[in-house]
């Protein structure tokens, strides 16, 4: 008796954690792409979709941890994009594809962003040469899909194509 106890109360929780309206997106398991001074995007799987963190780094004093509410967009931008084709190719390079038809494009409601620098990293990033960078995404909330928690390690960023 027990037993079924303790599984309807995991039942109960479980259903409770999760918000009725959303979902949980794990299709972010593509390649961690990179540029500029910062841009880094995380590709879904089938590279048709991407989550992109832009911070604007020359308005910031640039620190080896930082966190955000995705409220700040006065210093960083966090958009979530949804292609017909795949879109890796348009994202950069030197040389520019065309762009596949944008499905979706959507800003969260609410989630935190956190930037991770290391100590080696930082040096570089304050003289504006190219470094590493860690993005932890955590609890973001989008209109009908939510992350719960995305960590994109170690893309290089401080580098402009051309």
């Amino acid at each position: 008796m027990k037993q079924i106890y303790l599984l309807i109360a995991l039942f109960v929780i479980s259903g409770c954690a999760v918000n009725k309206g959303t979902k949980s997106i794990h299709s972010f398991t593509g390649d961690s792409i990179g540029c500029g001074n910062f841009i880094v995007y995380k590709l879904s799987g089938d590279n048709k979709e991407y989550i992109s963190v832009a911070f604007n780094a020359q308005n910031v004093e640039f620190d080896d941890f930082q966190a955000y509410g995705v409220a700040k967009t006065d210093i960083m931008e966090v958009k979530r994009r949804k292609y017909k084709e795949p879109i890796s190719a348009s994202l950069c390079n030197d040389v520019m594809a065309d762009k596949p038809q944008l499905l979706l494009e959507e800003s969260p409601k609410q989630g935190i962003v956190e930037i991770i620098v290391s100590d080696d990293d930082l040096e570089k990033a304050k003289k504006r040469q190219g470094y590493r960078v860690t993005i932890v995404l955590k609890k973001m909330l989008f209109e009908n899909a939510a992350i719960d928690y995305l960590r994109i390690e170690d893309v290089y960023v401080g580098w402009l194509p051309g």
